[in-house]
């Protein structure tokens, strides 16, 4: 959270608000890192998901011109988000969240310099929240008793490990290959649609179908209906603070931070909560990229129950296939 905040202090100061939006939400991205230990410490995993996501808002910036090279980069984006969930939830996660990257910065045709500076102020602020989290865990009190394996040991053994179960699980076979082939049917149509009618900030469209489809049917519905109620509920709790609060930059700024705080403490607690919240949080810290409250809730509400229609009904159809299940099984 206090990366957050000092990502959007620095942007404030230096007259950039909205570079340090998008630099604070990398580091509210990298900051959910620290639940997923994906190599042999937290920092290797922070580190990995920074080079992750600011290599996938670089090519997602660069494709942004051309839709057909945005469905391709969408279309690979989904793949390895298929293959890398059938490994483990940490491999998904992190596959998910570069998929998240490709989708949003996909929707900025701006040229190469912008993808350049947009990538940068993603490494940045993953850069800022590793910082952070080292400096934490450097004056954390810890126990001398309990010992700890160094890292160079650590480490070849869980890069072995994970080459193993990328080697025996990520086959594009059963079902991994049916949820792989949906999701990206699902990310492909979702993405062709916001952007033949121009849908304004359509790439919450298929970003709420790539966080609603799973790989059973009935884990989509519970998870379509748990985003639209909570994306509802935090749409209309921003609609009626921002017809009765005045909004200044300090208000916002407070409220970016504890809406933060909520998706952090909530994430794995309720995920229609959870969701509230980080409509909030959206909402909010698009004010430092020139969005009203009131505009940028009823922008999010609608690509949201867009894209989650376009999951559920794609699922739902899928399941309906002549001798599905049995494939799958």
């Amino acid at each position: 959270m206090g990366t957050v905040a000092l990502a959007l202090l620095i942007g404030y100061l230096v007259g950039h608000e909205a570079a340090g939006a998008i630099a604070a939400g990398a580091a509210y991205t990298i900051g959910f890192a620290v639940f997923h230990e994906t190599l042999a410490s937290r920092m290797l995993s922070m580190a990995m998901v920074t080079l992750g996501i600011g290599s996938a808002t670089l090519a997602g910036s660069i494709a942004a011109d051309w839709t057909w090279v945005v469905l391709l980069v969408i279309a690979l984006a989904a793949v390895n988000f298929g293959l890398l969930t059938s490994i483990s939830a940490t491999a998904g996660w992190i596959g998910q969240q570069c998929a998240i990257y490709v989708i949003v910065a996909s929707y900025f045709p701006r040229g190469l310099h912008f993808a350049l500076g947009r990538s940068a102020m993603v490494l940045l602020g993953g850069a800022l929240q590793m910082i952070t989290y080292a400096l934490t865990d450097l004056f954390q009190h810890r126990n001398a008793a309990d010992p700890v394996t160094p890292l160079r040991v650590r480490f070849p053994a869980r890069i072995r490990e994970l080459w193993l179960k990328l080697r025996d699980e990520a086959h594009l076979t059963g079902a991994t290959a049916s949820y792989t082939i949906r999701l990206a049917i699902t990310l492909l149509l979702s993405t062709a649609i916001y952007r033949h009618f121009h849908v304004r900030n359509g790439y919450w469209s298929p970003m709420t179908a790539l966080l609603v489809l799973k790989p059973h049917w009935p884990a989509t519905l519970s998870r379509g209906i748990a985003r639209f109620l909570g994306t509802l509920t935090g749409a209309g709790v921003a609609l009626v603070l921002a017809h009765s609060v005045t909004f200044n930059t300090p208000v916002i700024f407070a409220l970016v931070l504890v809406c933060a705080w909520g998706c952090y403490a909530l994430q794995a607690v309720n995920y229609a909560v959870f969701s509230m919240f980080t409509t909030l949080y959206i909402v909010f810290l698009f004010h430092f990229g020139g969005f009203s409250q009131t505009s940028a809730a009823h922008i999010r509400l609608f690509n949201t129950a867009l894209g989650g229609a376009i999951a559920l009904v794609m699922d739902g159809c899928w399941k309906l296939l002549p001798g599905r299940a049995a494939k799958e099984a």
